[in-house]
C-alpha cells in the first residue's frame, strides 16, 4: 500500500504541475463552484419571484373580493357579504403578518410556511421566497415593492374601518341613503387607490426581476468566459506538461540505457519466472552469446550445479522485496570458471515487483589473490608454529640440562639457584606452549596462564600436607607476545617469593588478582608471611629475583606499590594498549 502511494506521488510530480498551473487550476475550480452557486441562486431566486408574483395575484384577488363584498354589504345589509369581506381581509392580514415576520431578526420559518400556505402559496416556492427576501430585500426595486405593500395594507385598514362603521349602522338601523352613498363612494375611492398601488407594485417586482435576470445573465456570461479562458490555459499547460513528461521519460530512458550499457559490470534482468529479459554488452561478452539468443532462457546454464539452489534462494528472496548480495562461479565453455559477485535488486513497476535486476562483477582476480594470500598465511602459520615449538623444546632441553647439572652438583646450597632458574625457564616455555595452542600467535590469555603457573609453582614449592589457602580472582585479559613473556616472568618471581617466604610452618594464604580496567592491566600478589623489612627498597635489592623484578617492571613501563600490612602485597599497574583482544 505504501509503495503504491509513493508511486502515485512520483507520477503526479512528473506532470510538472507548477505553481502557475496549480493557480489556474484553483481559479478554474473556484469559478466553477461560483458559477454553480450562481445558477442555483438564480434558479431559487426566480422560483421565489414566481412565488411572490402568485402571492401578489392572491393578494389582489383578496382586495377585489373585500371591496366587492363591502359594497354589497353597504347596499344590501346582508351578513353573507360581511362574512365574505372578513374572509378576504383574513388573507390580507396573513400577508401583513408574513411581511412582519420576514422583517424580524429571528424569523420563525415554520410559522412563515403556515402563513404562506394559508395565503394559497405553492409549497415548493415558499423556501425560495424566504431566501429571496433575505438576499434581495435591500435592493431599490424591492424596497419600493415592500413600501407599496405597506401602503396597500394601510388602505385596507381604512376599508376595514369603513366596514366596521357600516356594520354598526346596519345593526342599529341607522344607515341612511345619504350615508350609504357616502360609504359607497369612499370604498370605490379606496379601491381605485389600491388599483394604482397594484400597478406600482407589479412594476417594482417586474423591474427587480429584470435587474436580477440581468445580473445573473452577466455573472453567467462572465464566469463562462473566464471558465473558457482558464480552461484553455489549463488545457494548454496540461498538454505542455504531457510533452515535458514524455521528454522526461525519454531522458530517463536514455539515462537508464546509458547506466545499463555503459556499466563495466554484467547487468541483466529476469522475469518473475526466472527467464532472461535483457542483458548488456558486458554480459554478452562474458558468456559469448547475444542477448537476443538468450532471451527467454534461464541463467542456470552458466552456473555451477552446486550453486543453483543458492541462486534460486536469492532470486525468490529478491522477488519478496529484499535485495540480495552473494558470490558464485560462472562456468564458460571456452574459458576457466569465472568467480562473480552478484547483486540482485527487485524490479518495481507501479508498486509491484515484476522481475529482478542482476549486476555481476568479475572477482576472479580477487579470488585468486585471496587464495594466494591464504596459502602464504598457512605457510607462515606453520612456520611460526614450528618456531614456537622449537623454542619450547629448546627451553625444555635447557631446563633438563640444568636439572641434570643440579643432580650432579655436590654443593647443596646451589639447589635453590637451579630450582629458580628452572622455574623461570618453565614460565617462558608455558608462554610459548600457549602461543602454540592458540589460533593466533600474537597474543595469549594471561588469566588461563596464571592458573596454570600457580598450579605448577604450588606443586614445586608446597608440600602436599601444607595448609595453604589459595585465592585467585582473574578476569579475562589477553596480552600481546611482547608483554606476555615479561609478565609471565614477573608473575613467576612474585608467586615463587610468596610460596617461599609467605608460608610459615606449612600454612598461610596467598591471593592472586588479575584484571584489566580500560587500558590498564592490574596484577596483585599478596601473602600472609612475615613481610619485608621496613626499609626495603626494590631498586637497592641485591638478590637476583628482586633485580629481575625491577628489570621486568622497567620493561613493561609499569608502576608498582609494595605493602607490608599483614604480610606482603605487591600491586603492579601498566598500560595494556598492546592487548589485541579481550575474551568475553
Amino acid at each position: 500500500m505504501d509503495t503504491n502511494r509513493s508511486f502515485a506521488k512520483s507520477s503526479f510530480r512528473r506532470l510538472h504541475i507548477d505553481r502557475k498551473m496549480m493557480g489556474i487550476l484553483v481559479v478554474f475550480t473556484v469559478l466553477g463552484i461560483f458559477l454553480t452557486i450562481s445558477v442555483i441562486v438564480a434558479t431559487n431566486t426566480l422560483s421565489g419571484l414566481r412565488g411572490y408574483s402568485t402571492f401578489q395575484v392572491n393578494w389582489t384577488e383578496a382586495r377585489k373580493d373585500a371591496a366587492f363584498h363591502l359594497l354589497n354589504y353597504i347596499n344590501t345589509g346582508d351578513d353573507v357579504y360581511l362574512v365574505g369581506f372578513k374572509d378576504a381581509m383574513q388573507l390580507i392580514d396573513n400577508a401583513s403578518n408574513i411581511r412582519s415576520e420576514l422583517k424580524a431578526e429571528d424569523t420563525d420559518t415554520a410559522y412563515l410556511r403556515k402563513l404562506f400556505i394559508e395565503c394559497h402559496t405553492v409549497p415548493d416556492d415558499i423556501d425560495n421566497m424566504i431566501r429571496t427576501y433575505q438576499w434581495f430585500h435591500s435592493f431599490g426595486d424591492f424596497q419600493i415593492a415592500i413600501q407599496e405593500w405597506i401602503d396597500s395594507d394601510g388602505t385596507m385598514r381604512e376599508m376595514e374601518e369603513l366596514a366596521n362603521e357600516a356594520q354598526m349602522l346596519v345593526n342599529t338601523n341607522s344607515l341612511t341613503l345619504e350615508r350609504q352613498q357616502e360609504l359607497t363612494n369612499q370604498v370605490l375611492a379606496l379601491d381605485q387607490r389600491l388599483r394604482g398601488s397594484k400597478l406600482r407594485l407589479a412594476a417594482a417586482l417586474s423591474s427587480g426581476t429584470q435587474l436580477l435576470n440581468f445580473i445573473m445573465l452577466w455573472i453567467a456570461v462572465s464566469l463562462g468566459l473566464i471558465l473558457l479562458i482558464t480552461g484553455g490555459m489549463l488545457s494548454f499547460r496540461f498538454l505542455k506538461s504531457i510533452k515535458n513528461w514524455e521528454r522526461e521519460i525519454e531522458i530517463n530512458e536514455q539515462k537508464y540505457r546509458s547506466l545499463y550499457e555503459q556499466n563495466p559490470n554484467a547487468v541483466f534482468s529476469l522475469s518473475r519466472d526466472g527467464l532472461l529479459i535483457s542483458a548488456n554488452q558486458v554480459f554478452e561478452k562474458a558468456v559469448g552469446m547475444r542477448a537476443e539468443v538468450l532471451r527467454g532462457s534461464t541463467i542456470d546454464r552458466f552456473v555451477e550445479k552446486s550453486d543453483i539452489k543458492k541462486l534460486q534462494f536469492h532470486f525468490h528472496r529478491t522477488l519478496e522485496g529484499t535485495p540480495q548480495h552473494y558470490e558464485t562461479a560462472v562456468v564458460l565453455k571456452k574459458s576457466a570458471p569465472m568467480h562473480v559477485e552478484v547483486t540482485n535488486l527487485p524490479m518495481v513497476v507501479d508498486g509491484e515487483i515484476i522481475g529482478v535486476y542482476g549486476i555481476a562483477r568479475d572477482i576472479t582476480y580477487r579470488k585468486e589473490a585471496e587464495l594466494k594470500i591464504k596459502e602464504q598465511l598457512e605457510e607462515k602459520t606453520h612456520l611460526i608454529a614450528e618456531v614456537h615449538d622449537r623454542v619450547k623444546n629448546n627451553l625444555a632441553l635447557v631446563s633438563s640440562l640444568i636439572q641434570l647439572q643440579q643432580n650432579l652438583s655436590k654443593q647443596p646450597s646451589s639447589g635453590s639457584f637451579f630450582d629458580n632458574t628452572i622455574s623461570r625457564i618453565h614460565s617462558m616455555a608455558m608462554v610459548h606452549e600457549r602461543l602454540y595452542q592458540n589460533e593466533t600467535f600474537s597474543s595469549i590469555r594471561m588469566d588461563e596462564y596464571v592458573n596454570e603457573l600457580l598450579e605448577t609453582i604450588q606443586r614445586k614449592y608446597s608440600s602436599p600436607s601444607a595448609n595453604v589457602e589459595l585465592i585467585t580472582q582473574t578476569n579475562p585479559v589477553t596480552l600481546s607476545i611482547k608483554q606476555s613473556i615479561p609478565t609471565g616472568l614477573l608473575l613467576n618471581e612474585l608467586l615463587v617469593n610468596a610460596f617461599k617466604h609467605g608460608i610459615t610452618e606449612d600454612k598461610g594464604k596467598i591471593e592472586v588478582y588479575l584484571s584489566q580496567e580500560d587500558d590498564e592491566v592490574v596484577i596483585k600478589v599478596s601473602d600472609t608471611g612475615p613481610g619485608l623489612c621496613e626499609d626495603f627498597d626494590l631498586k637497592q635489592a641485591k638478590t637476583l629475583g628482586m633485580t629481575l623484578i625491577s628489570v621486568l617492571l622497567r620493561q613493561l613501563d609499569a608502576d608498582y606499590q609494595l605493602s607490608n600490612e599483614e604480610g606482603t602485597t605487591f600491586t603492579i599497574r601498566f598500560n595494556g594498549k598492546d592487548v589485541l583482544s579481550r575474551a568475553g
